[in-house]
């Protein structure tokens, strides 16, 4: 009866403390979780030809203002990115395995996504007709993006490369990805250390899984898959992680996500960028994302002495592409 007649007596003072202590705790939390972000943020920016001055970060060229964090008045006007999957080993010189454009439009929280075959035959600008894949060696992603502004005429405003083992680990923190793998598909190479061995059906694939689902083409099966078929697992790849992304997991695992990101990511996207792109596309309404791939024929020609293959791109087809990333950005 003591007891109760002390909680009696005290109840707000009781329920005072407790309400200051769950204050503090989420206080606590939203400071750790801006300290992990400026972290982040600061490991990952790398501008393309851009400065750093005095701590600050300056980009070689601002998209238009991000809405204001205070009033969530407006959100990033529509711009174009470049994503780059690289595989980076050691001692070798990173190669763009995978290369997309995505025409972005924060306040219809749409997304238009062009994928580019790495064979497809273009200029490098100061370094001649070659494949685009080349770029990333010769000129990291300042050339692969120079490259293909002239080659579509389309103007890039940022970019964002992702190392493999930062695919893997990403992946295998949000618990992997839900995919229907439509084939058995096993493919060795013990010279690049690549043993790929994927039964068909719908499983939920390990961010090593993954990685080797969306990068499968040489079979020891028979035929080998064309860079079309490819680049249609690697979109499906990036819809099952947009999906994962969108989902409660990942809240639950963002400091973690944070830490990776840190690592593996490079962009020149500034941190009120990303905060203001997270504000547009997670408040719960449902993001569009549109697929496409540059299309062409892959002929063999000569290049610098060498018969080799690569893939042609009609001006119709650049001229369409150029047009679709055009209507997506429109108000």
């Amino acid at each position: 009866m003591a007891f109760f007649s002390f909680l009696k007596q005290y109840k707000k003072q009781i329920a005072l403390h407790f309400f200051s202590f769950l204050l503090a705790g989420a206080l606590f939390a939203i400071g750790y979780s801006a300290y992990q972000y400026k972290q982040m943020t600061e490991k990952w920016y790398a501008p393309l030809g851009g400065q750093t001055t005095g701590g600050a970060k300056q980009a070689t060229a601002s998209l238009p203002p991000p809405r204001d964090l205070l009033t969530g008045t407006e959100p990033l006007k529509p711009f174009v990115v470049m994503l780059l999957g690289v595989d980076s080993r050691d001692g070798e010189s990173a190669r763009s395995d995978t290369m997309m454009l995505a025409a972005v439009h924060p306040a219809k929280q749409s997304v238009y996504v062009i994928s580019i075959p790495r064979d497809s035959y273009m200029e490098l600008p100061g370094k001649g007709h070659d494949k685009v894949n080349h770029a990333m060696a010769f000129g990291g992603p300042k050339l692969v993006k120079e490259s293909l502004e002239n080659f579509l005429d389309i103007k890039i405003d940022r970019y964002v490369s992702v190392d493999f083992e930062g695919f893997r680990k990403i992946v295998d923190e949000l618990g992997g990805v839900s995919v229907q793998v439509q084939k058995r598909m096993k493919y060795s190479d013990p010279t690049d250390d690549t043993y790929i061995d994927l039964m068909p059906g719908l499983q939920v694939l390990s961010g090593e899984q993954a990685l080797d689902y969306a990068r499968y083409r040489k079979s020891d099966l028979g035929k080998e898959d064309s860079d079309y078929q490819r680049i249609s697992r690697q979109q499906e790849i990036l819809a099952a992680l947009a999906q994962k992304g969108a989902s409660a997991q990942m809240y639950s695992k963002a400091f973690t996500l944070m830490e990776i990101l840190g690592q593996h990511v490079k962009t020149d996207f500034t941190d009120q960028e990303i905060a203001s792109l997270l504000l547009s596309y997670s408040d719960g309404t449902p993001n569009k994302i549109k697929t496409d791939t540059l299309v062409g024929q892959d002929e063999r020609i000569w290049h610098n002495g060498i018969v080799g293959w690569y893939h042609l791109v009609p001006t119709a087809e650049r001229e369409r592409v150029r047009k679709q990333m055009q209507a997506a950005l429109q108000p």
